[in-house]
This record gives C-alpha cells, sequence and structure tokens, in this order.
C-alpha cells in the first residue's frame, strides 16, 4: 500500500512538472514552433501549435499565467485565416481572420481584406451545404407524397396567415415568428423538384420554363415567409399565390392512383359543399384531377405492367382492367363537367362511385400512397368543414357585394354589348397559351417520372441477379 501510494504521489508531481513547464513556454516559442512546421510544409500541425495564440485562446491562457502578445496572437489569427482558406474551410477561415481583425493587428487594412475575402464565398458556400442537405434527406421519398404534403402545409399556412393578426399583441408575434420559419421551410420543397427536372429533362427549351416557373415560386415562398414574419398585410396575398402555385404543380406532378385519391377528396367535399379553399370550386379540381388522371394513365400502366414482369411481387394489372379503368375515367369526366356546368349538380354522387370504382381496379402497390394521401386529405376536409359556418357569413356579405356589382355589369353590358364580346374573346385566347404550357410542363414531369421508374427498375433486376453476401439472409 505504501509504496502504491509513493507511486501516486510521483505521477502527480511529474504531472505538476509538466504543467509547470508548459506554462514558462512563451508566445514566442509557441510561435516560433508554429512557424517551423508551417515552413516545413507541415499544415496539419502548423493549425494545431498557432490555434494555441489565437485571440480567443490567448484569453485563457492568461488567466492561467501564461503571458501571450496581442501581436502574436493576430499573426497567429492571419497565417490560420490563410491556412484554412487554402484548405477551403471558409468558417474556420472566416472565424480566425475576424479574431485578427479584432486584435487591432499593425496593418488593420490588410487585416480587413482578409477578413472580406474569407466571407466572400461563404453565402455561396453556405447555400450548397444547405441544398445539399435537403436533397440527402429527400432521397428514397415519393416525389409525389412530398408534394402533397407541401400542398397541404401550403393551405395550413394560407388559413393561419388570414387570422393570426387578430390575436393579442405578444401572442400575434409569436406566432408570426411561428408562420415564418413554417414559410421558410416550405419554400425548400421546391428544392427536390427543381433537381429531378434539371437531371431527367432532355428538352432544354422545356426544361428551362419549367425551372423558370419552379425559381419563381421558391421567391414567392420566400417573399411569404418574411413578409408573415414582419407582419406585414401582404403576406396573405402572397400566401395565397403560393398555395396556387403548390396546387398546380401538384396537378402537373401527380401519378394517377396519387389523382385519383386527390380525386376522390375533392369530388366528396364538393357533394358536401365543403367551402372553398382560396376561392378554388372544390367540384373543378376534382374534374382538374380525373383530366390529370387520364393524361397520364395509358403511359402509367405501361411502365407498371413493365415493372410488374420484371418484379414479381408486384400484383398484376391485365389488358382487361387497364381498358376498364380508361372507360370509367372517361365517363367520370363527362359526369364531373356537368357537375360543373350545373348550379345544382345532379351526378356529384354518381361520379364518386365511379373513382372509388376505378381505385378498386388499380393494383393496391400503386395506391398504397394514395390510401395514406386520403387520410391526410380527410383531415383537412374537417378542418374545412369546422370554417364553413364562419365563412358562410361572410359568404351572405359577398352576395350583397356581387349582386351590386352584377347590376353594375349588366348596366354596362347594356351600354356597349360588343366591346364585353370582344373582351370575353380575348380572355378565352389568353387561357389557350397557359392551357398548352401547363400540358408541356406535365409531359415533360410525366417524362422525368418514367426515367426514375426505369431506372429504379433496372436497380431492382440487379439487385435479385446479383448473389446475396454470407452474412445476409434472403427473408
Amino acid at each position: 500500500m505504501k509504496t502504491a501510494f509513493i507511486a501516486f504521489a510521483a505521477a502527480i508531481a511529474a504531472a505538476a512538472a509538466h504543467c509547470a513547464d508548459e506554462a514558462a513556454v512563451t508566445d514566442s516559442e509557441i510561435w516560433n514552433e508554429g512557424v517551423g512546421y508551417y515552413e516545413a510544409g507541415d499544415v496539419t500541425n502548423a493549425l494545431r501549435v498557432l490555434r494555441n495564440l489565437l485571440p480567443s485562446k490567448a484569453h485563457g491562457l492568461q488567466k492561467e499565467g501564461r503571458a501571450l502578445s496581442k501581436t502574436h496572437g493576430a499573426r497567429a489569427a492571419e497565417v490560420v485565416a490563410k491556412l484554412e482558406y487554402d484548405r477551403g474551410n471558409l468558417e474556420e477561415a472566416a472565424d480566425a481572420a475576424q479574431m485578427a481583425l479584432r486584435a487591432n493587428p499593425e496593418d488593420p487594412q490588410r487585416a480587413n481584406r482578409n477578413f472580406t475575402r474569407a466571407v466572400d464565398g461563404l453565402p455561396q458556400l453556405r447555400e450548397t451545404k444547405r441544398v445539399d442537405a435537403i436533397l440527402k434527406a429527400s432521397q428514397g421519398k415519393d416525389p409525389g407524397a412530398m408534394m402533397l404534403a407541401a400542398t397541404y402545409e401550403a393551405r395550413a399556412l394560407l388559413e393561419a396567415a388570414g387570422t393570426y393578426r387578430t390575436n393579442a399583441p405578444a401572442r400575434a408575434v409569436a406566432l408570426a415568428d411561428s408562420l415564418s420559419g413554417r414559410a421558410g421551410k416550405l419554400a425548400d420543397a421546391w428544392i427536390p423538384l427543381r433537381e429531378a427536372i434539371a437531371q431527367s429533362v432532355t428538352n432544354e427549351e422545356q426544361a428551362a420554363t419549367i425551372l423558370t416557373q419552379i425559381a419563381q415560386a421558391e421567391g414567392a415562398t420566400k417573399k411569404a415567409a418574411e413578409e408573415i414574419g414582419d407582419m406585414s398585410e401582404d403576406g396573405y396575398a402572397t400566401m395565397s399565390a403560393v398555395e396556387h402555385d403548390f396546387t398546380r404543380f401538384l396537378k402537373l406532378s401527380a401519378l394517377p392512383p396519387q389523382a385519383i385519391a386527390e380525386d376522390e377528396v375533392a369530388q366528396s367535399n364538393a357533394w358536401q359543399d365543403v367551402a372553398a379553399v382560396n376561392g378554388r370550386s372544390w367540384q373543378q379540381d376534382a374534374l382538374d384531377y380525373t383530366r390529370a388522371f387520364r393524361a397520364k394513365f395509358p403511359a402509367w400502366a405501361r411502365a407498371y405492367e413493365q415493372q410488374a414482369q420484371a418484379d414479381t411481387n408486384k400484383p398484376p394489372f391485365t389488358a382487361e382492367a387497364q381498358a376498364k379503368v380508361s372507360g370509367l375515367a372517361t365517363e367520370l369526366e363527362k359526369v364531373q363537367i356537368e357537375c360543373c356546368e350545373k348550379s345544382l349538380p345532379p351526378s356529384q354522387e354518381r361520379a364518386l362511385a365511379i373513382i372509388r370504382e376505378i381505385r378498386e381496379l388499380l393494383p393496391k402497390d400503386g395506391g398504397g400512397q394514395g390510401q395514406q394521401n386520403q387520410q391526410q386529405n380527410q383531415q383537412n376536409q374537417q378542418q374545412n368543414q369546422d370554417q364553413q359556418n364562419k365563412q358562410n357569413q361572410d359568404q351572405q356579405q359577398d352576395q350583397q357585394k356581387d349582386k351590386q356589382d352584377q347590376e353594375q355589369s349588366d348596366q354596362r353590358q347594356d351600354q356597349d354589348p360588343e366591346k364585353d364580346d370582344q373582351q370575353k374573346d380575348s380572355d378565352e385566347d389568353q387561357e389557350k397559351p397557359d392551357s398548352r404550357e401547363d400540358q408541356e410542363i406535365e409531359a415533360t414531369l410525366m417524362k422525368a417520372q418514367e426515367r426514375n421508374d426505369e431506372h429504379e427498375a433496372k436497380k431492382k433486376a440487379l439487385m435479385r441477379k446479383a448473389p446475396l453476401p454470407p452474412n445476409e439472409k434472403d427473408w
């Protein structure tokens, strides 16, 4: 026991002596050691040693009794900034350059130039890292499901943007900060879609058109986040445009299983006379999803059939079932057009029955995601029903205003009917380019999805052919 105690005491004495020796090292010696490593080309050790002289480190060492000069600290910070900049570590370089600038070196202009040089590339670097992190998090996820979730988040933000300013000031400020943060994250939803288009579309002109529209929508979403955070009155209008953008791209990009699932929700809301979202008719939304389904179904069915041949686990989708689905979709569109044209639509229940029959005929492998989407949509539908009573009160006032506007419009029409006819023809002509543009975008998005599906099918085929590692089991 005595021997062990003596050994322990000796170890403590040795450690104390080492600390005393280390404390005796001056800043000049540390500087010379770091410069020696630097001249020898040993950047790693040069940084390790010189970092001990940085002003932030020097403050802590001074408390331990080590007298480090401000001159050596500033000079070391400049060297560390240069070495980190050369290695591409802009964050570390900017931190060190800022320390050198604050340490009042002999040449403040040079330190300021070094700091400016280090921070110039930081915004672009940080944005690149942010985009890379978003794309990495989106790998393996269903693009349609992500777009659907983003669309419903946009609708939730639109609803909140119209009411949060009516709260008490403290509560309104807290809500504004929260909603602004959510809107900022919502803007990130455009990044995976933008990347998929850029990588998959071969028609450069179409890709440029779509990417421009996505960039505009992303900018509008960021603008909405700023305006809501500033509690601006313009926040609601900007968020309204953002919700329209998400809904439009959802209709253009939704594959048949998702489109028919959204179709069922929209048709159900139209039948139950649920309050409209952002001024759109639920019945028109249902018709839009039906048309999107019909446009994509033939190519999607062929792609699914090829995947089913390569993957025996996929349920079959026979030619007879495909033909029946096509016929039902054609009938559904006719019924929904009638529902849109008549103020008292007589066939909404028939439309719902057709939609449900189509969903039953679709392969369950392709419709699984649609079931999840339907659950989410039903939650949103319930929220819309809760708002209906409130909005019905406003509707009476709107009807009175509309009646006055209609009377004024009738008077103008009686005065100059030819002018109104010309204006109507002009409006119809303006709608046609938008329709053609949407068709081009829809075809481009579909082509991108087909390429992604072909890649996944080839990857699964290779995985089946490759032998399993000996440490894995074929469950």
